[in-house]
């Protein structure tokens, strides 16, 4: 049968080993509001498992992937793995994206200085759409700045009464410029 995990933004992922191979298998409810990607995530990194296909009423993916593949992109052993919406049927302005909340904030980006930085943090929420990832950071003026290295890429954003520093980065973990071209994107 294997593990069964759950999927942030929606589903689940079951995993089972056997010999050098990985065997996984998401699915999520199929909501008709565009494709999904499933990403597994590993102690250092992320490995992109594929796009989910409609199957038996919900989106369905089966892979087999070898053991040291996940190794080598950091995804192994694992510790979760999220669906990520990134095509939409609908009409942008209907769609609201979802914030979730980022239990390794660390494996958002590359550079060591700013994975340090990550590690352990708490209250950490992303959302990912097309080009861009965003990753926001409770945000007050009488605590420390979590993330100091890259302050001066944050914008301040608010949401459910509470303050946040936004960073944008590209899908290979390099922080945005606010305002550039990928940042825009996002906005759309």
């Amino acid at each position: 049968m294997g593990e069964l995990w759950p999927l942030a933004g929606g589903g689940t992922l079951r995993v089972r080993e056997e010999d050098l191979w990985v065997y996984l298998e998401a699915v999520r409810p199929d909501d008709g509001r565009g494709l999904y990607k499933v990403w597994c995530t590993g102690p250092q990194g992320e490995f992109l498992l594929g796009t989910l296909v409609p199957q038996g009423g919900g989106l369905h993916l089966e892979r087999r992937v070898a053991r040291k593949t996940l190794q080598q992109a950091g995804a192994w052993p694992l510790i979760g793995g999220k669906t990520v919406m990134v095509y939409s049927f609908t009409d942008r302005d209907e769609v609201q994206e979802e914030w979730h909340r980022e239990d390794h904030p660390e494996n958002f980006c590359r550079d060591r200085v700013v994975r340090a930085c990550l590690r352990g943090a708490q209250g950490v929420l992303s959302r990912e759409k097309g080009a861009v990832r965003q990753l926001a950071i409770p945000f007050s003026t009488c605590k420390p700045i979590l993330l100091n290295t890259l302050f001066c890429l944050a914008q301040v954003r608010e949401r459910q009464g509470q303050r946040y520093l936004v960073w944008s980065f590209d899908w290979e973990g390099r922080p945005l410029l606010p305002g550039s071209q990928g940042e825009k994107d996002r906005e759309k």
